[in-house]
């Protein structure tokens, strides 16, 4: 069930970052990129496999020491959790859920500010796979454009 949960959650999102990077000038694109529906079933995604974290790590090796379920109040608590199979798929399906609605930012500022395909791309690919790094690059270039004093 947990490997099939995974495979869904790497495909859903993965229209609307091809579309971001290749279509960016298409309504479906623009819409998808500010669509509460979207990053509300990402968020539910990473709650649902939190809940399953949490109710999966309830053993010894992954609970606080009151047995209350996952610590995530110590570094040593978030690597016990991380570490069962359940936690993993939380943390994925945070990063997807997060690194898609920073994606969805970078895609409508580099509409915004005309950034071009040299730009746009790189940015969204690093983003998807690295998340903040692709961040970092995006915000580099507005900064060396003079478009980084403010988010927006």
């Amino acid at each position: 069930m947990q490997d099939k949960f995974f495979q869904l959650i790497n495909l859903l999102p993965m229209p609307v970052w091809l579309a971001m990077m290749f279509a960016p000038n298409h309504k479906l694109t623009r819409r998808a990129s500010r669509s509460s529906a979207i990053f509300g079933i990402m968020g539910l995604t990473y709650v649902t496999a939190l809940i399953a974290a949490i109710h999966g790590g309830s053993s010894s090796e992954t609970s606080d020491p009151a047995g209350g379920g996952m610590d995530f109040t110590s570094l040593d608590g978030i690597r016990r959790g991380l570490g069962t199979r359940e936690g993993a798929l939380a943390g994925w399906a945070h990063f997807l859920a997060l690194d898609l609605f920073a994606g969805a930012w970078i895609y409508r500022q580099a509409q915004k500010d005309g950034a071009p395909a040299w730009v746009r791309i790189p940015a969204l690919f690093f983003t998807l796979m690295t998340g903040p790094f692709g961040l970092l690059l995006f915000l580099i270039w507005r900064i060396a454009n003079g478009k980084g004093e403010q988010i927006e």
